[in-house]
């Protein structure tokens, strides 16, 4: 999957923890956790070790690094009392299983199969980078991270500005509209599977497994619905 498209997933699963949860402190650490082994291994791999790995899904991407932020997970816990970590490790969790990394055992399971693969991708940003930003994958994850964007940011800084003061009143109207469209997108593409190929919307779920993209969708499609249903049933605010 490509970086904004991770981002879009790690967004909408900090927005369920944090209605499900009672807390806007778990948005930040999933949402950074959903892009976080892009940031370290895309610098790692396609510059720093350009030469030598070229590959873009080296160290982040593989278990024994969330095993060892669970860990810090848990000490954070144990002695803080704090969950947060915890927010991070199901961001990094959720960016890998996108990408599937079980079909790459060597480095989803590193170091038991030996080094990292070696990648063909020294022309990375003349290529594979242009190919990621060109993406209608991404144009809709950009789309849809815009418009939670406004809607929630808006909505924050609204008592304090009166050119913003309608948009808590478009909120849930809009996140309704917009998990009507991305969870029809998905189930779509699940029900054409077989013929995807063949489709208009085969350029949304190009950027990795088919079946996964789709599966993403209609998650981030049902919480974008879910939302304005559980403000409108308890009609109260997150805590801080």
């Amino acid at each position: 999957m490509f970086f904004f498209f991770h981002l879009l997933v790690g967004v909408a699963t900090g927005l369920f923890l944090s209605e499900v949860l009672r807390s806007r402190r778990w948005f930040l650490p999933v949402a950074v956790g959903s892009i976080l082994p892009d940031l370290i291994d895309k610098p790692l791999g396609h510059i720093i070790f350009a030469e030598t790995i070229g590959n873009g899904r080296i160290i982040g991407h593989s278990l024994i690094f969330l095993v060892i932020i669970l860990i810090l997970a848990f000490f954070q816990w144990k002695y803080r009392g704090s969950l947060l970590c915890f927010g991070v490790g199901i961001g990094v969790l959720l960016h890998q299983v996108l990408d599937s990394m079980w079909k790459i055992p060597k480095t989803w399971y590193f170091p038991l199969y030996g080094p990292f693969p070696m990648g063909d991708y020294h022309a990375y940003f003349s290529g594979s980078f242009w190919r990621e930003l060109t993406s209608p994958q991404e144009w809709l994850a950009v789309v849809l991270l815009i418009c939670i964007g406004v809607l929630f940011l808006g909505e924050w800084f609204s008592g304090s500005r009166a050119s913003l003061s309608f948009i808590p009143r478009i909120r849930w109207p809009c996140m309704t509209a917009l998990g009507m469209v991305t969870i029809g997108t998905g189930i779509f593409v699940l029900v054409r599977l077989e013929s995807i190929g063949s489709s208009l919307l085969y350029p949304v779920v190009s950027g990795g497994d088919p079946v996964i993209c789709a599966l993403a969708l209609i998650w981030c499609g049902f919480v974008f619905l879910l939302l304005p249903l559980l403000h409108l049933s308890r009609g109260d605010e997150f805590s801080e």
